[in-house]
């Protein structure tokens, strides 16, 4: 009897010091949280859980629906994950019928790159050789819709944000330099890619560099402003206008390497039944580009993979919409707080979380039988947009960063000192700080959290 009364009253000693610890805990993040000029003007809402048990270590405003920002690509690249599977490949392919017209079908690969196209035309000369009539490229993969719905019009010149489209290489962008003035000139603009983009030069030479491109849909949406003031040479990575007319230029291009001679013309069309395949080049695994993906928080990647997986749902051609579906269909069980998704990337100001959300659907992901491969997909710290954030805990975080005009957010897992792990959510929305102080608040919180 008295062995069952010390055990009773060990636990409860126990209960009380774990209760005190959690108290002391809350308390510290609502100084960091209360004390900081961020939180006068600016929305600021933390969510963290075990992530083994789903107990709540803390919350504030959790349940307040926020722009995501990037953070949103976990979930969006991680429902794409589970439909097209770890070792999925974008197969871009070569095509001829009996009158010598070669097809190419396209995949929406977002890592093709000139350089396999050129591969692409090797084996096809290779493999085939008769001269070519028409070219056809069959780009009914996903739709054509290159802009997603909230999107800002001002991004168009925005190199995070280049067009997405079945008709993507490079990643979509050019590189152009800029040379100061000599002698009272204009400061000079060279275009070395093949890729004719029309560029009105406003430069004028001063005491520092300070370019800003601009295209003015309700204009001339076809004609790039470059405006500002240059001091050294520069280098400047532009998207292009036209997805479509750079393709063909980049597969021209790869056909002239190979030696490979078109009689006809270029045409869009779907791709009819008996043709024989001649030639073919493959992505990296799925899991490599997502990683790629989630690190770097690369944009067009995350759309591109996202329409994919729409299209192995659906059995059809992909679509956001329909890759939504597939999203919330896959997250159908939380019972928290309905996301509103209409993007992969989460740089729409329509789409809307909460913090509450976010660790729920962490903990779902903790959960899965593939979780220690997905978790490996997010950054740690000295890698990708934490290469200089959080050093002090390198080897206990992973996460998704998220920054937007006014917007600050950080999602992911962490392994505290204690030897638990949490995940968490921090989003910040609405404020009028630098982006280096709102990082600065995130990592203190974070901070606090690993002393758990």
């Amino acid at each position: 009897m008295h062995k069952l009364k010390y055990k009773i009253q060990f636990i409860a000693a126990i209960a009380m010091l774990f209760i005190c610890a959690n108290s002391s805990f809350a308390a510290n993040l609502d100084s960091i949280i209360k004390k900081s000029d961020i939180n006068n003007n600016a929305t600021v809402a933390v969510s963290v859980k075990d992530a083994k048990t789903g107990h709540v270590v803390y919350e504030y405003n959790e349940h307040k629906m926020m722009n995501p920002a990037s953070v949103q690509k976990i979930f969006t690249m991680r429902s794409a994950y589970a439909q097209l599977g770890e070792d999925f490949v974008f197969n871009t392919a070569a095509y001829v019928d009996s009158k010598s017209n070669l097809y190419i079908k396209l995949s929406a690969d977002p890592s093709l790159t000139t350089g396999q196209l050129k591969i692409l035309m090797q084996k096809v000369k290779e493999h085939y050789k008769k001269p070519i009539n028409d070219i056809v490229l069959d780009p009914t993969v996903i739709d054509n819709k290159q802009w997603g719905i909230g999107w800002m019009w001002d991004d168009d010149t925005n190199a995070l944000l280049p067009k997405y489209s079945p008709f993507t290489v490079n990643e979509n962008k050019i590189d152009i330099s800029i040379e100061p003035a000599k002698n009272a000139m204009m400061p000079s603009i060279k275009n070395k890619s093949r890729y004719n983009m029309v560029i009105v030069n406003m430069l004028k030479n001063g005491s520092a560099d300070s370019i800003s491109p601009e295209r003015k849909p309700w204009e001339h949406g076809d004609l790039t402003y470059i405006k500002g003031t240059v001091k050294n040479p520069v280098k400047l990575t532009l998207p292009v206008d036209a997805p479509e007319r750079y393709f063909v230029d980049e597969l021209t291009s790869a056909m002239n390497s190979a030696g490979l001679k078109r009689n006809g013309t270029v045409k869009t069309a779907p791709m009819p039944a008996g043709l024989t395949k001649v030639a073919e080049v493959s992505s990296r695994p799925l899991s490599e580009l997502i990683a790629n993906t989630l690190k770097n928080s690369n944009n067009l990647y995350s759309e591109l993979i996202f329409k994919t997986a729409a299209a192995g749902y659906t059995k059809a051609q992909g679509t956001t919409e329909d890759a939504v579906e597939m999203f919330n269909k896959y997250f159908a069980s939380i019972k928290s707080d309905k996301p509103i998704v209409v993007d992969a990337c989460g740089i729409s100001r329509n789409d809307l979380i909460s913090a509450d959300w976010t660790t729920e659907a962490l903990n779902m992901i903790y959960k899965a039988n593939d979780f220690d491969k997905f978790e490996s997909f997010l950054a740690k710290p000295i890698e990708g947009t934490l290469s200089d954030r959080l050093l002090n805990i390198s080897l206990k975080l992973r996460a998704k960063t998220g920054t937007a005009s006014a917007i600050s957010s950080i999602a992911g897992y962490i392994d505290t000192k204690s030897g638990k792990k949490y995940s968490f959510a921090i989003y910040v929305q609405n404020h009028n700080k630098s982006t280096l102080d709102v990082k600065r608040f995130e990592d203190a919180l974070i901070n606090e959290i690993y002393k758990m």
